[in-house]
């Protein structure tokens, strides 16, 4: 059980840190391009349900929080957010007023033959114990939607280091298809603050249960009476 971070950083301050970190860097961990600079451009406030994605992509002007570029990840959320849950969400800021935000699991791209690639599990161990558990302990949502394997993936490292504790279930699996749709009661330990989680498919439309993504939204809202 690992439980560290005793000081209390604001949502700046915290973000400044990712800005400068290099502990991926200095653990010799490969394929990983950091420093990355990308942070979110808006400060998370009142966060009912929050969705946790992968990584950043190696395009730097891609990037969800950046609305003068396309995003893939930002358009098919939106996409469902406003079909599949029917929400008028169009741009970042109904987002952030409708109670929703998203954090990427790892911070910085990794990249294998100057390629997108998903990051390793060393890498998410770092990048979950330095990064993702203060966030999530300044957010504090109701609820939390995980897309996809890597998310999975952080919030197991999560579990294991000790900043999460899920109530009630044995050893979660790390296979998406095997807990998509599951809530899970999940306790924040340091701020013993609890809330709900759903793991869920990344939103690809070639993945075949693209179309159960939104039926999880709408199953964890439920729970968290969004």
């Amino acid at each position: 059980m690992k439980l560290s971070h005793d000081t209390e950083l604001t949502w700046t301050q915290l973000q400044e840190e990712i800005k400068r970190c290099r502990k991926c860097g200095a653990l010799c961990l490969r394929g990983v391009q950091c420093p990355d600079a990308r942070v979110p451009a808006i400060e998370p406030r009142a966060v009912k349900l929050l969705f946790i994605s992968e990584a950043p992509p190696l395009n730097s002007q891609s990037y969800f929080f950046n609305e003068r570029a396309n995003d893939r990840l930002r358009e098919r959320l939106f996409g469902i957010l406003r079909n599949d849950v029917g929400l008028p969400i169009e741009t970042l800021s109904d987002l952030v007023a409708a109670g929703f935000y998203l954090l990427p699991t790892v911070k910085c791209p990794s990249a294998r033959e100057a390629h997108n690639t998903a990051p390793r599990g060393s890498v998410i161990q770092c990048c979950a114990d330095a990064h993702l558990s203060r966030e999530l302990t300044y957010i504090k949502p109701a609820g939390i939607c995980l897309l996809g394997r890597t998310a999975l993936q952080g919030f197991l490292a999560l579990s294991e280091q000790g900043y999460v504790r899920t109530q009630g279930t044995s050893k979660l699996s790390g296979n998406v298809s095997e807990v998509a749709g599951m809530l899970l009661a999940t306790k924040l330990v340091r701020v013993n603050h609890t809330v709900m989680v759903i793991p869920s498919y990344w939103p690809t439309r070639r993945h075949r249960k693209y179309h159960e993504i939104g039926e999880h939204i709408k199953r964890l809202m439920a729970a968290i009476d969004f």
